[in-house]
């Protein structure tokens, strides 16, 4: 039974849904302010401009090698089967993590929404209603997926992109200052730094990459999902955080640097505790998309290793007419609420920590993958004699971007436990080199 193929719309709604835009406003623009001040939007600016070349790689090599599993396709063909496969054991390891820890930061928004309404119930045990919730609606199939994931996110947008409004048309706390505009306000340095969090707030991105070979036209579906989704966060993020840093003031600038939830602030200030209440549902929205794109690019990951040989064979069974990784889905939905047991509730992890822990597992083992990606590009392009600025350049720039996050993990060291997190993802590279054997192609069962 032939599956429907999928609109450019429902390719674009995974990237989208796994950029999180309005929980990355909501999350990552203090950290980002603390360290490069009220410049924090140039770094937003270069962080995605950085992605884009990234992002540029993820488009050429897709557009010449058709297969799922995307960068595993890529790179198996780039620079050699088992470091395609590695490229595809880290993205397992990304999205499942990613999976992991927005649907905690869903349970904490869900636990803010519900206070304005004087209804307080345990935070673990909204966690543990997202997840089920989560794993229940993925068996629908990836298209009623897709475009749940992107009409969650779109309406998170439209009510931070309202905020926003309101806060220009009353010229923010004083003026539409052009201070943040100026990299002479700041410090290279100190925009550098900040740049990590504006990185984090680009993570996924290249999502839409593990379906879009199921796209009507594949070709223009990736290209324009994954370029698109960039472009379009890069001005979304420069613009609310330029937003928010004279919402709050440039003089007032200690005051974002120590928010726990900047949005909240704004709303209330310029609007009413009912705006309040309205971003704080849209953080649930933009947080629950992207949990549910991150649970279905982690099992159509681990569908794709399974069908080309590595893996449970088990793992690889598409059910439906929709051809859903049923078995996939479920281990994802199993191994949340299992270390959410353990980590979340047995160790009384917080959800905003929980969310920060397993969410830089994920980033660490994402930049592996973009590096890798990015030198497959390169090798591959080598091999077809095509030297171009996108062929060539263009994957090196993106490999430099990458390296100042991957440094500033390591060193300085971090605090306990953030220190461990890259022994974590070295942990499962090991695993993947030495663990995982190639067997015969699995014939796709679709009962």
């Amino acid at each position: 039974m032939k599956s429907k193929k999928l609109s450019l719309l429902e390719v674009l709604g995974l990237s989208v849904a796994m950029l999180a835009p309005t929980g990355a406003m909501a999350f990552n623009t203090a950290g980002a302010v603390t360290n490069s001040g009220i410049v924090a939007p140039l770094g937003f600016l270069l962080a995605g401009l950085g992605i884009l070349f990234v992002g540029i790689s993820f488009v050429e090599l897709g557009r010449k090698i058709p297969g799922e599993g995307s960068a595993y396709a890529y790179n198996a063909k780039a620079l050699g089967e088992k470091t395609g496969f590695i490229s595809g054991w880290l993205l397992v390891l990304t999205y499942t993590t990613f999976a992991f820890s927005s649907s905690a930061v869903v349970g904490n928004f869900l636990d803010v929404f519900f206070r304005h309404f004087n209804i307080i119930i345990p935070v673990p045990l909204y966690v543990i209603f997202v997840l089920l919730l989560g794993g229940t609606l993925s068996h629908k199939g990836i298209e009623f997926s897709t475009r749940f994931a992107l009409v969650l996110e779109l309406f998170a947008v439209g009510a931070l992109v309202i905020l926003t409004l309101i806060i220009w048309l009353k010229g923010g706390d004083a003026g539409l200052s052009t201070k943040p505009l100026n990299p002479a306000n700041g410090t290279l340095s100190g925009i550098g730094a900040g740049m990590i969090f504006a990185l984090m707030s680009f993570a996924g991105f290249e999502g839409s990459a593990t379906i879009a070979p199921r796209a009507k036209n594949p070709a223009k579906a990736i290209t324009t999902a994954i370029l698109g989704a960039v472009i379009f966060a890069m001005v979304f993020y420069f613009t609310v955080t330029y937003t928010e840093i004279i919402g709050f003031g440039t003089a007032n600038i200690g005051k974002m640097q120590n928010s726990t939830a900047p949005l909240n602030y704004l709303a209330i200030r310029y609007v009413g505790s009912y705006m309040a209440i309205f971003i704080d549902f849209a953080s649930v929205t933009s947080y629950f998309a992207c949990y549910f794109g991150a649970l279905n690019a982690g099992a159509f990951m681990l569908e794709a290793l399974s069908k080309n040989g590595y893996l449970m064979p088990w793992l690889g069974d598409l059910r439906g007419e929709k051809r859903t990784p049923v078995h996939a889905l479920d281990l994802i939905t199993v191994l949340a609420l299992i270390f959410y047991a353990i980590v979340g509730i047995g160790f009384k992890v917080s959800a905003g920590n929980y969310y920060n822990y397993f969410g830089t597992i994920g980033v660490i083992a994402l930049l592996l993958v973009y590096v890798l990606v990015n030198t497959g590009a390169i090798a591959y392009f080598r091999k077809q004699k095509q030297g171009r600025f996108k062929h060539l350049l263009a994957p090196i720039i993106g490999i430099l971007v990458m390296i100042f996050p991957i440094y500033s993990n390591l060193w300085p060291i971090p605090a306990w436990p953030m220190n461990t997190f890259p022994y974590i993802v070295f942990i499962w590279l090991i695993l993947g080199f030495f663990v995982p054997q190639k067997k015969a192609k699995v014939k796709e069962n679709t009962k």
